[in-house]
């Protein structure tokens, strides 16, 4: 269900193009790359999208959540994080799973430009990690046009994820496209930045571990992949998370293993709505049919992502 997740076709292309970018300035070296579909009220309610690992504002699951999200009366704003969606030469730092600074500024411009509108933010897999992070640093605090926030395919504990990701051929190969993607972002860095990425920065790496043990970890202060893992896990956010939340994952994720410590954590945060289904595979969940029946009947076979508009129609409008 995975594969089917990300090669099964949407029909979304029209979409898509006719979508409107603009650049984000996060601080003095670093801009992001929004990609908008806008309503024609001013004030209508905003819903704002962070995407996976290695994925992109492009991403089919946000494209889909995107498109159900307008029709529903939604503006919606899919954040490419720094360095993706072909951004790498925008900034010369890279990302890691506790990065908040992108969606913070992203948040703030929308507070500053349509400060009438409620605010949703969804973030899948690596994505949600950085939703979650953020929520934590807002605490009861947050922007007061943000009323929500949705997780899905979340990995809450880095550890058990890395582990997974080195074990069984599907996870390997998917560890290796995305290193392949991260080789090719380091190679184009090292050519803009030599000061900051040597000319072999690509090499020296074989996997998730060595490359975090390499480059993120020191890149943003953490001591070694085991601290990166141990301090940037999005568990570490929940108890600071005061915003009401969606969670979404599936029990087949082949990428983001549960294990009990992270169920009892996501159970103890009475704000958190888990969904747990047993099927879905990662950011996925890819139905036999729509559910529901009659009105309540979904638009498409997607489960999660009508889960999702659902849910921040409920909060938001």
């Amino acid at each position: 269900m995975t594969i089917a997740g990300a090669r099964w076709p949407r029909g979304l292309e029209e979409f898509e193009e006719e979508a409107r970018d603009f650049w984000l300035h996060v601080d003095r070296e670093t801009s992001v790359k929004i990609e908008t579909h806008w309503q024609r009220d001013p004030e209508a309610p905003v819903l704002i999208l962070v995407h996976g690992l290695m994925g992109s504002a492009r991403s089919p699951y946000m494209l889909g959540t995107a498109a159900k999200a307008f029709a529903r009366g939604f503006s919606t704003l899919r954040l490419n994080i720094r360095n993706c969606g072909g951004t790498w030469d925008r900034t010369p730092t890279l990302y890691n799973a506790a990065l908040t600074e992108d969606l913070q500024a992203l948040t703030a411009w929308v507070g500053e430009h349509h400060p009438r509108s409620r605010v949703g933010v969804a973030g899948f897999s690596i994505g949600g990690s950085i939703v979650a992070h953020t929520a934590a640093l807002w605490g009861s605090k947050p922007p007061a046009d943000v009323r929500a926030i949705s997780l899905v395919s979340t990995p809450f504990n880095l550890v058990t994820c890395c582990r997974a990701m080195h074990t069984g051929l599907m996870n390997r190969l998917y560890m290796q496209n995305f290193l392949r993607g991260f080789r090719a972002a380091l190679r184009g860095k090292a050519e803009l930045y030599p000061h900051l990425y040597p000319f072999d920065a690509a090499r020296g790496f074989r996997d998730f571990y060595t490359m975090d043990h390499l480059w993120t970890a020191p890149s943003f202060g953490y001591r070694s992949a085991n601290d990166y893992y141990n301090r940037a896990s999005a568990l570490k956010a929940l108890p600071g998370i005061e915003l009401p939340g969606l969670v979404i994952h599936s029990e087949d994720d082949p990428l983001v293993p549960y294990n009990a410590r992270d169920l009892a954590g996501l159970r103890a945060r009475p704000n958190l709505q888990l969904l747990m289904t047993r099927w879905g595979g990662h950011n996925a969940f890819l139905g036999a049919a729509p559910a529901g029946e009659g009105s309540n009947r979904d638009v498409d076979r997607w489960w999660a992502e009508n889960r999702l508009v659902q849910w921040f129609s409920a909060v938001c409008q």
